[in-house]
């Protein structure tokens, strides 16, 4: 009995998966609406009855989807940034290091995963309404961390000038990470490392520099909206 339930779990397990995969590359292909679940299934090469079995909506099976690469992503990018506020004691952390903390997880990732770049660059510019209170939810914390972190680096920015520019920070990572893949010498490590470096480099730049218009004389810019509370 027991091997026939360790069978079993290794089966579903192996069902999941491809549909997780199928799902990944033709929401990033397609979009949400562009597919359907009988198209899922038949990617996944297996019945439709399974599909709705495991996840009973393709609203569901698009919210897992994402979950899978991203959550473990963020929680990696908040490990790394607490490591290096331990390492740094009472001292603020580096603004390249804290920058390194918020890309170097995406980046390997996106390089692990090039399907999920796609989804995910979809998501970004075109989510469906469900997925933006789930994605804002989930990166919510992170995005407290890291401004507070960089803060305290740099006291004399404007915190919703952090946020402005936290936000070209990572539009600047997607948009690398989609041509990324297209580079031949993308699979030598050492390639990759110099190219990570350079994009840190080049983040944290942007992010130490003055305002490009004088606080004096300049709007508040919009802060991300808060969620609220349930």
């Amino acid at each position: 009995m027991k091997r026939e339930s360790t069978a079993k779990s290794a089966k579903t397990g192996h069902t999941v998966t491809r549909l997780l995969d199928a799902a990944e590359r033709l929401f990033g292909e397609h979009g949400y609406d562009g597919v359907g679940m009988r198209m899922l299934a038949d990617e996944a090469k297996t019945n439709l009855g399974a599909a709705t079995y495991y996840y009973g909506s393709k609203e569901a099976l698009y919210l897992e989807t994402f979950m899978r690469r991203f959550r473990p992503t963020e929680a990696a990018r908040l490990r790394m940034l607490s490591e290096a506020e331990a390492e740094a004691g009472e001292n603020p952390v580096t603004v390249e290091k804290i920058v390194e903390c918020m890309i170097r997880p995406p980046f390997e990732s996106g390089l692990e995963h090039p399907a999920f770049q796609q989804f995910l660059a979809r998501n970004l510019f075109m989510p469906p309404p469900f997925l933006h209170a789930a994605i804002h939810k989930e990166i919510e914390p992170s995005i407290a961390a890291f401004i507070a972190a960089l803060s305290r680096s740099l006291p004399d920015v404007p915190v919703d000038l952090l946020h402005l520019r936290s936000m070209f920070s990572m539009g600047a990572l997607l948009m690398f990470s989609m041509q990324a893949g297209k580079m031949p010498a993308i699979r030598n490590a050492k390639f990759q490392e110099t190219l990570l470096r350079e994009l840190v480099r080049f983040i944290s730049t942007g992010l130490q520099s003055k305002p490009a218009v004088p606080i004096k004389i300049r709007p508040p810019l919009p802060l991300p909206p808060r969620l609220p509370n349930k």
